[in-house]
């Protein structure tokens, strides 16, 4: 084991893999940054600008780029300014869900062109659903011929053990862990598939096709919806651990004497804290508040409602969540200390007063040194992130991987 660390340490570079890595780094500083320079590109990346013109003539040459015109420099300088071009190149995005998915096509940076919404029987079997993914997203590149798709990205839910390319497990629909997702998912499709948790999907979305400027720092993303998983970028690369299920905070214990939880443990926090858990709290509750709004068997967008009317039954409930998800956050801060927590999927539709009110429990429960330097705010994609992160996946692949934009 000390000698694979070692060696990975001491891993070499050659010509062209370094000429790839200041490639994807001026391809990453365009999307950032939407125009600049040359010579802007050359400070920022410490670069020699002989270097940067060099790339940027293959960019042009292979269609990836484009001229805006003069920019205003300093001292009066004036140089011309260089951007992406939107509709050279293309990726497919593809969210799974644990009732139906969602696959889109999206230009290179990030914009959907279109979405189509597609539920599945369960009963069928994963298989199935595999397969029906798996036509549609042959059918998106055979509808668009005259278009470069360079690479789909598919989001699912965790856990998923990337280094075998199994999902573990879904909720209410067992059996993915007996196919191999990655083979099956890729197979007769010829360009590169990247699949990742939809949490690390979703921090990818914020991190590199959210309107922000952010090149380095440590980025937490929490997605709750049916379930509850977290993103951990650092300097904008997903930090995934050893089997690839780095983030799994839905499965992190927050009572030892709690609910025995699907994944074998007790109290996991999935179990307090998602959609499903809150209708179903709002289900046991109801008869002992003969005031609420609220009817049995209500959706989570009527919860909502309520607790936005401040409803005695829907804020008892929400308190119940922002309770705990507030020592779920505790817990993140202390063992990643980040400068960014993003608060996103379908439990994002509960607004700034979930933010505010987690403010206020962090406080109670942490030193103000401990959390006074993050920023908690919700997603900037609304409750649908994820699959805006599928597509970042594959932007991100691309991005990795410059050469891929050569079809010449």
């Amino acid at each position: 084991m000390k000698t694979d660390i070692i060696s990975t340490q001491l891993k070499g570079r050659n010509l062209e893999s370094v000429q790839e890595e200041n490639r994807s780094s001026v391809l990453r500083m365009l999307k950032k940054k939407n125009v600049c320079s040359r010579a802007e590109i050359a400070t920022a990346l410490g670069l020699k600008q002989a270097t940067i013109t060099n790339i940027i003539n293959d960019f042009l040459t292979w269609g990836l780029v484009r001229e805006t015109g003069f920019l205003s420099g300093s001292k009066g300088r004036r140089s011309i300014g260089v951007e992406l071009r939107r509709n050279a190149f293309y990726v497919i995005g593809l969210r799974l869900r644990r009732n139906n998915f969602k696959i889109g096509l999206f230009d290179v940076c990030g914009e959907n062109v279109f979405s189509i919404h597609q539920d599945y029987n369960k009963r069928e079997g994963p298989r199935k659903v595999v397969e029906l993914m798996r036509n549609s997203i042959q059918k998106v590149i055979r509808d668009n011929p005259d278009k470069t798709i360079l690479a789909v990205g598919i989001a699912v839910p965790g856990p998923y053990f990337a280094d075998k390319g199994v999902i573990s497990s879904l909720t209410d629909f067992p059996g993915w862990e007996e196919i191999s997702f990655r083979d099956e998912i890729t197979k007769d499709i010829n360009i590169p598939v990247v699949i990742d948790h939809d949490s690390n999907a979703g921090a990818l979305a914020e991190w590199w096709l959210a309107p922000n400027e952010q090149i380095s720092g440590t980025l937490v993303y929490i997605g709750a919806g049916d379930g509850i998983g977290a993103g951990i970028l650092h300097d904008g690369v997903v930090f995934r651990g050893a089997l690839g299920i780095a983030g799994e905070i839905g499965h992190m214990s927050i009572d030892k004497d709690g609910p025995i939880c699907d994944c074998g443990n007790r109290g996991c926090l999935t179990n307090y804290v998602s959609t499903t858990y809150m209708t179903q709290r709002v289900n046991r509750s109801i008869q002992k508040y003969p005031e609420t709004i609220l009817k049995k068997d209500c959706s989570f967008e009527e919860f909502v409602n309520a607790v936005n009317h401040d409803d005695p039954l829907a804020m008892a409930v929400f308190r119940d969540v922002a309770h705990s998800l507030s020592v779920g956050l505790v817990n993140l801060i202390c063992a990643y200390d980040p400068n960014e927590i993003i608060i996103s999927d379908r439990i994002s539709l509960l607004g700034e007063k979930l933010i505010v009110t987690l403010m206020e429990m962090l406080t109670e429960k942490a030193k103000q040194n401990y959390f006074g330097h993050v920023s908690l705010k919700l997603g900037s994609f609304a409750r649908d992130s994820s699959y805006i992160g599928a597509a970042a996946l594959a932007v991100d692949y691309c991005f990795g991987t410059p050469a891929i934009f050569n079809q010449t």
